[in-house]
C-alpha cells in the first residue's frame, strides 16, 4: 500500500547572489568661462545618487553616480570658488538564469573622492564607489503533510521554527521642502556643497504594512556674506509605509535600506533653501515559520518503507546592529574647522575557515583655517576590524551607513575628527530539514502468541521513539505505562507494552 504525502509550498525569497563591488571612476572637468584659473584644490566632496536598477534573465545591475563639488583657490589669489560635476557609475552582477524578475536590494557608498589640477582650466576628478547588492527571487520549496495514514502507523513529527525572507520591495517618496537658516546662523551668500543623509530610526511590520520613520539631514557648506565658510544641518523628519502582499504576525521584522535617488538644491535670498529630493526605502520582510516535518515512521504490525527527501531553506540565523564610533587625527593645527565629512565604505568579509573577519574602511575630510588664517584641507583614513566565529555553511550580509553629524576639534597642533556609523549584520545559512515524503506499507502480520505482552528494559541513551520502534510498541503506550512527563534518564528501567 502506497501513501503519498501532500505537498505544501513554503513561500520565501532565495538570495541568488550577495556581493560587494568597488569601482574607481575618473572624469575631466573643464572650468566654465566665468571661473578663475585653478591655483590649488581646497576641498572635494561627493554625494552618491542611485538612479535605477535593472534585472535581466542572467544579470542584475545598479546605475548610480556621484555629484561632486570642488572648492579651489584661484591662481590670482582671489576668493575661493566652487564648481560642480557628475561622475556616472554602474555595477553589474551575474546571476543564475531566471524566467521572471526578482528584487535588488542595494547600497552604494562613496569610499573616497578627490581632484588634481591638470592645468589652470582643467581638473581630473576621481571617485571610488562601492556597492553592496543582494539579488532575491521567489523560491519553490515544499513541505510534506501525511494524509489518510492508518492508525497503526506511528509518525515521528518535529517542528522547526525557521526565519525566512518573505517579501521585498521599495517605497518611493520625495522631499519637496523650503528650509530657512535660523537667525543664529551666519547669513549665507553662496552654497559650496550639499549632502543629504538618510537615517531610519524606527522600522516595523504592522500586519500588511511595513512602517519606517526617521530623518533626512541636509548638510550645507556655504560662504557667508563676510567671505568666511560656515555650515548648517537641516533636519527633515519622514514617516512612510509600504503596502505588503501578505499580512504578518507580531514576530515579523523589516530591514529598511534607504536610497537617495535624486537631489536638487538651491540657495535663495534671505537664507532660504529649496530642496527637491527623490528617496526610496528598500525593504525586506523577515518572518519565522513553523515547518512541521515527518522524520520517521514505523508500525508494530507491519513493515513500513519510507521515502525521504531533505528540504533546504535559506534561513536567517541572526540579525544584529551596532553603532561604531570612528575617530582619527590629522597632524595639522587650526584656528577653526569650517567643515568635516566622513565617508564609510562598504564592509568587507574575509573567511578563514570557521573564522570571519569584518573590515570597514572609512575616510575623513576636514576643511579648516590654519593658525595663519589660510584655508586648508586634510584627509585621514580610518578602518574598523572585528573577528568572530562563523559556521562554514553560514554567510554574512552587511549594511553600513553614516549616522549623526561628524565632529572636529583642534588643539592648535592637531585636528581630531569623530563620526558614527551604523553597521547591520544579517547571518544566513542553508538549513536542511529531513522530511518523509511518502510511505509503502506491507500487509499486517499475524500476532505471535509466544511474544510477551510486557518487557522490562533500561532506557539507555535511546529516546522513546527508538525504544518503541525496536520493541514494537508506541511512544504513547510507554509514556502511559511509566507515567512519564519527558524523556527518561539513561538508568531508568522502563515497562514496555508489546502491541
Amino acid at each position: 500500500m502506497e501513501i503519498q504525502f501532500q505537498e505544501n509550498k513554503i513561500p520565501c525569497l532565495y538570495p541568488l547572489k550577495t556581493q560587494t563591488q568597488s569601482q574607481e571612476q575618473t572624469q575631466e572637468l573643464r572650468l566654465g568661462d566665468g571661473a578663475g584659473d585653478v591655483g590649488r584644490i581646497l576641498g572635494v566632496w561627493g554625494q552618491v545618487v542611485t538612479r535605477g536598477k535593472e534585472w535581466q534573465n542572467d544579470w542584475a545591475g545598479v546605475n548610480c553616480g556621484v555629484m561632486v563639488w570642488v572648492l579651489y583657490a584661484p591662481e590670482d589669489g582671489g576668493q575661493a570658488q566652487c564648481v560642480e560635476s557628475w561622475i556616472p557609475v554602474s555595477f553589474r552582477w551575474d546571476i543564475p538564469e531566471q524566467d521572471k524578475d526578482g528584487t535588488i536590494l542595494c547600497q552604494c557608498n562613496l569610499r573616497s573622492v578627490d581632484a588634481r589640477v591638470l592645468s589652470g582650466r582643467k581638473m581630473m576628478l576621481r571617485a571610488t564607489v562601492c556597492a553592496t547588492a543582494q539579488m532575491l527571487a521567489e523560491g519553490d520549496s515544499v513541505s510534506y503533510t501525511p494524509n489518510d495514514v492508518p492508525a497503526d502507523v506511528q509518525l515521528l513529527e518535529r517542528t522547526y521554527p525557521v526565519c525566512l525572507a518573505r517579501e521585498a520591495g521599495e517605497k518611493a517618496f520625495i522631499f519637496d521642502e523650503e528650509l530657512t537658516l535660523p537667525p543664529s546662523a551666519p547669513a549665507a551668500e553662496k552654497a559650496v556643497r550639499w549632502e543629504l543623509q538618510m537615517q531610519v530610526n524606527d522600522q516595523k511590520v504592522l500586519s500588511d504594512k511595513a512602517v519606517f520613520r526617521g530623518n533626512g539631514v541636509l548638510h550645507m557648506l556655504y560662504r557667508t556674506q563676510e567671505g568666511a565658510l560656515a555650515s548648517w544641518d537641516f533636519e527633515i523628519p519622514f514617516s512612510q509605509y509600504a503596502e505588503l502582499e501578505h499580512a504578518y504576525g507580531h514576530g515579523a521584522q523589516v530591514q529598511v535600506v534607504p536610497l537617495v535617488t535624486a537631489l536638487e538644491t538651491e540657495l535663495a535670498e534671505q537664507g532660504r533653501v529649496r530642496l527637491k529630493a527623490g528617496l526610496s526605502g528598500q525593504y525586506l520582510i523577515y518572518d519565522t515559520q513553523d515547518i512541521t516535518a515527518v522524520e520517521d515512521a514505523f508500525s508494530p504490525d507491519r513493515e513500513v518503507q519510507i521515502n525521504t527527501q531533505p528540504v533546504t531553506l535559506p534561513a536567517v540565523t541572526d540579525r544584529q546592529s551596532q553603532t561604531l564610533r570612528a575617530e582619527q587625527t590629522i597632524p595639522y593645527g587650526s584656528s577653526r574647522v569650517a567643515d568635516v565629512a566622513f565617508y564609510p565604505g562598504c564592509p568587507r568579509v574575509q573567511h578563514r575557515g570557521a573564522e570571519v573577519t569584518v573590515e570597514l574602511p572609512g575616510q575623513f575630510q576636514s576643511l579648516y583655517y590654519d593658525n595663519e588664517g589660510a584655508l586648508q584641507s586634510g584627509v585621514a583614513q580610518w578602518q574598523w576590524e572585528n573577528t568572530q566565529m562563523l559556521g562554514e555553511d553560514q554567510n554574512m550580509l552587511l549594511w553600513c551607513s553614516a549616522v549623526g553629524k561628524p565632529q572636529a576639534s583642534s588643539t592648535g597642533e592637531t585636528t581630531a575628527m569623530q563620526a558614527e556609523c551604523l553597521l547591520t549584520a544579517v547571518t544566513a545559512a542553508q538549513q536542511q530539514i529531513p522530511m518523509v515524503t511518502g510511505l509503502n506499507l506491507g500487509e499486517s502480520r499475524p500476532k505471535d502468541p509466544a511474544r510477551p505482552s510486557l518487557i522490562l528494559q533500561r532506557a539507555g541513551r535511546d529516546g522513546l521513539w527508538n525504544i518503541a520502534k525496536q520493541n514494537g510498541s508506541t511512544v504513547e503506550a510507554i509514556t502511559r505505562a511509566n507515567d512519564l512527563q519527558d524523556e527518561p534518564t539513561p538508568d531508568r528501567i522502563l515497562l514496555i507494552p508489546i502491541l
